[in-house]
C-alpha cells in the first residue's frame, strides 16, 4: 500500500485476493473493467495459468476503490476508468517498486494521466500505438440477406481457428505480444466461445467471432476475423451478430467490443448491428 496525496494503491500478486477486493468496483463499472475481470476471474479459477510476475492493483480514494489495474507481462498494464490522480498514483507506485512497464492500455483519460506520470518518474516518452473505442450493445439488429449460417467451432476447426487468430494478430495488432495460437484455439473452442460463419450448405467457413463468458454480466466480442478473399460480403457482421446473440442467451446483460478507430469500416458495421459508443481507449508504448 502506497500513498499519493489522498489516494492509496494496493498491489496484489494473487488474482483471488484482487477479485475479492475489486468486486464492488467491478460491479459498479463492468464495462471498462471487463478485460481485467475476465483475465482475473480465469486465473483465480485456475482456468488460465498465472504468469509468475503478474500483478493486480486497486486504487482507493478515502478508502473507496476508484479504479483497478492489472499487469500480466508481456502484456502492457491495463487500466479501468479512474480519476487522473488515481492513475498518477498507480504510476508512482509501480515506478517506486521498480516495476518494468513497457506500455499502458485502457480508458483514454486514465492511460493519458498514467503515461504523463510514468514519463515524469522514469524519463521515458510514450507514443500512441492504437486508438480504440469500446462499443456497448443497444438493441441487436442482425444483418439481412447474408447467405449462410452460424455454427460453433469444434475440435476439427482448431487448426483454422489458430491460423486465423495468428492472422488477426499480424494484421491488426502486429506490435502486441504473440501467444501459442494452438493453445488459444483449443481453450476458446473448449469453452464454446468461437462462432463460425459457413456461407452455404457445402461452402467453406468464411468468418469467425469469439466472445468471452460474461464477467459481472458483461461478455466481450473479439477477435472477429474474415480472410481478405471473403470480405465485403457481410460475413463478419453476420458472425458477430451470431456471437452476440449467443452471449445474450448465455446470460450476458451487456455485450461489448473494442474497435480500432483507424478502421472506419468496422466502426460503421458495429453501429449498424446496434452497438453504441461507451468510451474511448488507447494503447501507448514507452520508449527512450
Amino acid at each position: 500500500m502506497y500513498p499519493c496525496s489522498a489516494v492509496r494503491v494496493r498491489l496484489y500478486p494473487d488474482a483471488t485476493a484482487f477479485t475479492a477486493a475489486a468486486d464492488g468496483f467491478i460491479g459498479s463499472d463492468p464495462l471498462s473493467t471487463s478485460v481485467i475481470a475476465v483475465v482475473a476471474g480465469r486465473m483465480a479459477a485456475g482456468i488460465d495459468p498465472r504468469p509468475p510476475d503478474a500483478l493486480w492493483a486497486t486504487v482507493e480514494d478515502h478508502a473507496s476503490v476508484v479504479g483497478v489495474a492489472m499487469h500480466t507481462p508481456p502484456y502492457h498494464v491495463f487500466l479501468s476508468r479512474m480519476p487522473p490522480a488515481a492513475a498518477e498514483a498507480l504510476a508512482e507506485t509501480l515506478a517506486a517498486a521498480g516495476r518494468v512497464v513497457d506500455g499502458v492500455n485502457g480508458e483514454i483519460r486514465a492511460t493519458g494521466a498514467f503515461a504523463l506520470a510514468w514519463s515524469a518518474h522514469t524519463g521515458l516518452a510514450s507514443r500512441q500505438l492504437t486508438a480504440m473505442r469500446m462499443y456497448r450493445l443497444g438493441e441487436l439488429t442482425p444483418p439481412a440477406a447474408v447467405p449462410g449460417r452460424a455454427r460453433l467451432a469444434d475440435r476439427s476447426d482448431a487448426e483454422l481457428v489458430a491460423s486465423w487468430a495468428a492472422a488477426f494478430h499480424d494484421e491488426a495488432q502486429p506490435e502486441a505480444p504473440g501467444q501459442d495460437w494452438a493453445a488459444f484455439a483449443g481453450r476458446r473452442i473448449g469453452a464454446r466461445q468461437v462462432h463460425l460463419w459457413v456461407a452455404g450448405q457445402r461452402a467453406p467457413v468464411v468468418a469467425e467471432a469469439c466472445v468471452s463468458a460474461p464477467a459481472a454480466g458483461v461478455a466481450r466480442v473479439g477477435p472477429v476475423y474474415t480472410p481478405p478473399e471473403h470480405r465485403r460480403c457481410g460475413y463478419g457482421s453476420a458472425v458477430t451478430a451470431a456471437a452476440t446473440h449467443a452471449a445474450l442467451g448465455d446470460g450476458a446483460t451487456d455485450v461489448v467490443l473494442y474497435t480500432d478507430l483507424s478502421n472506419p469500416t468496422s466502426n460503421s458495421i458495429y453501429r449498424a448491428l446496434g452497438f453504441r459508443p461507451d468510451h474511448d481507449a488507447e494503447e501507448r508504448v514507452f520508449h527512450r
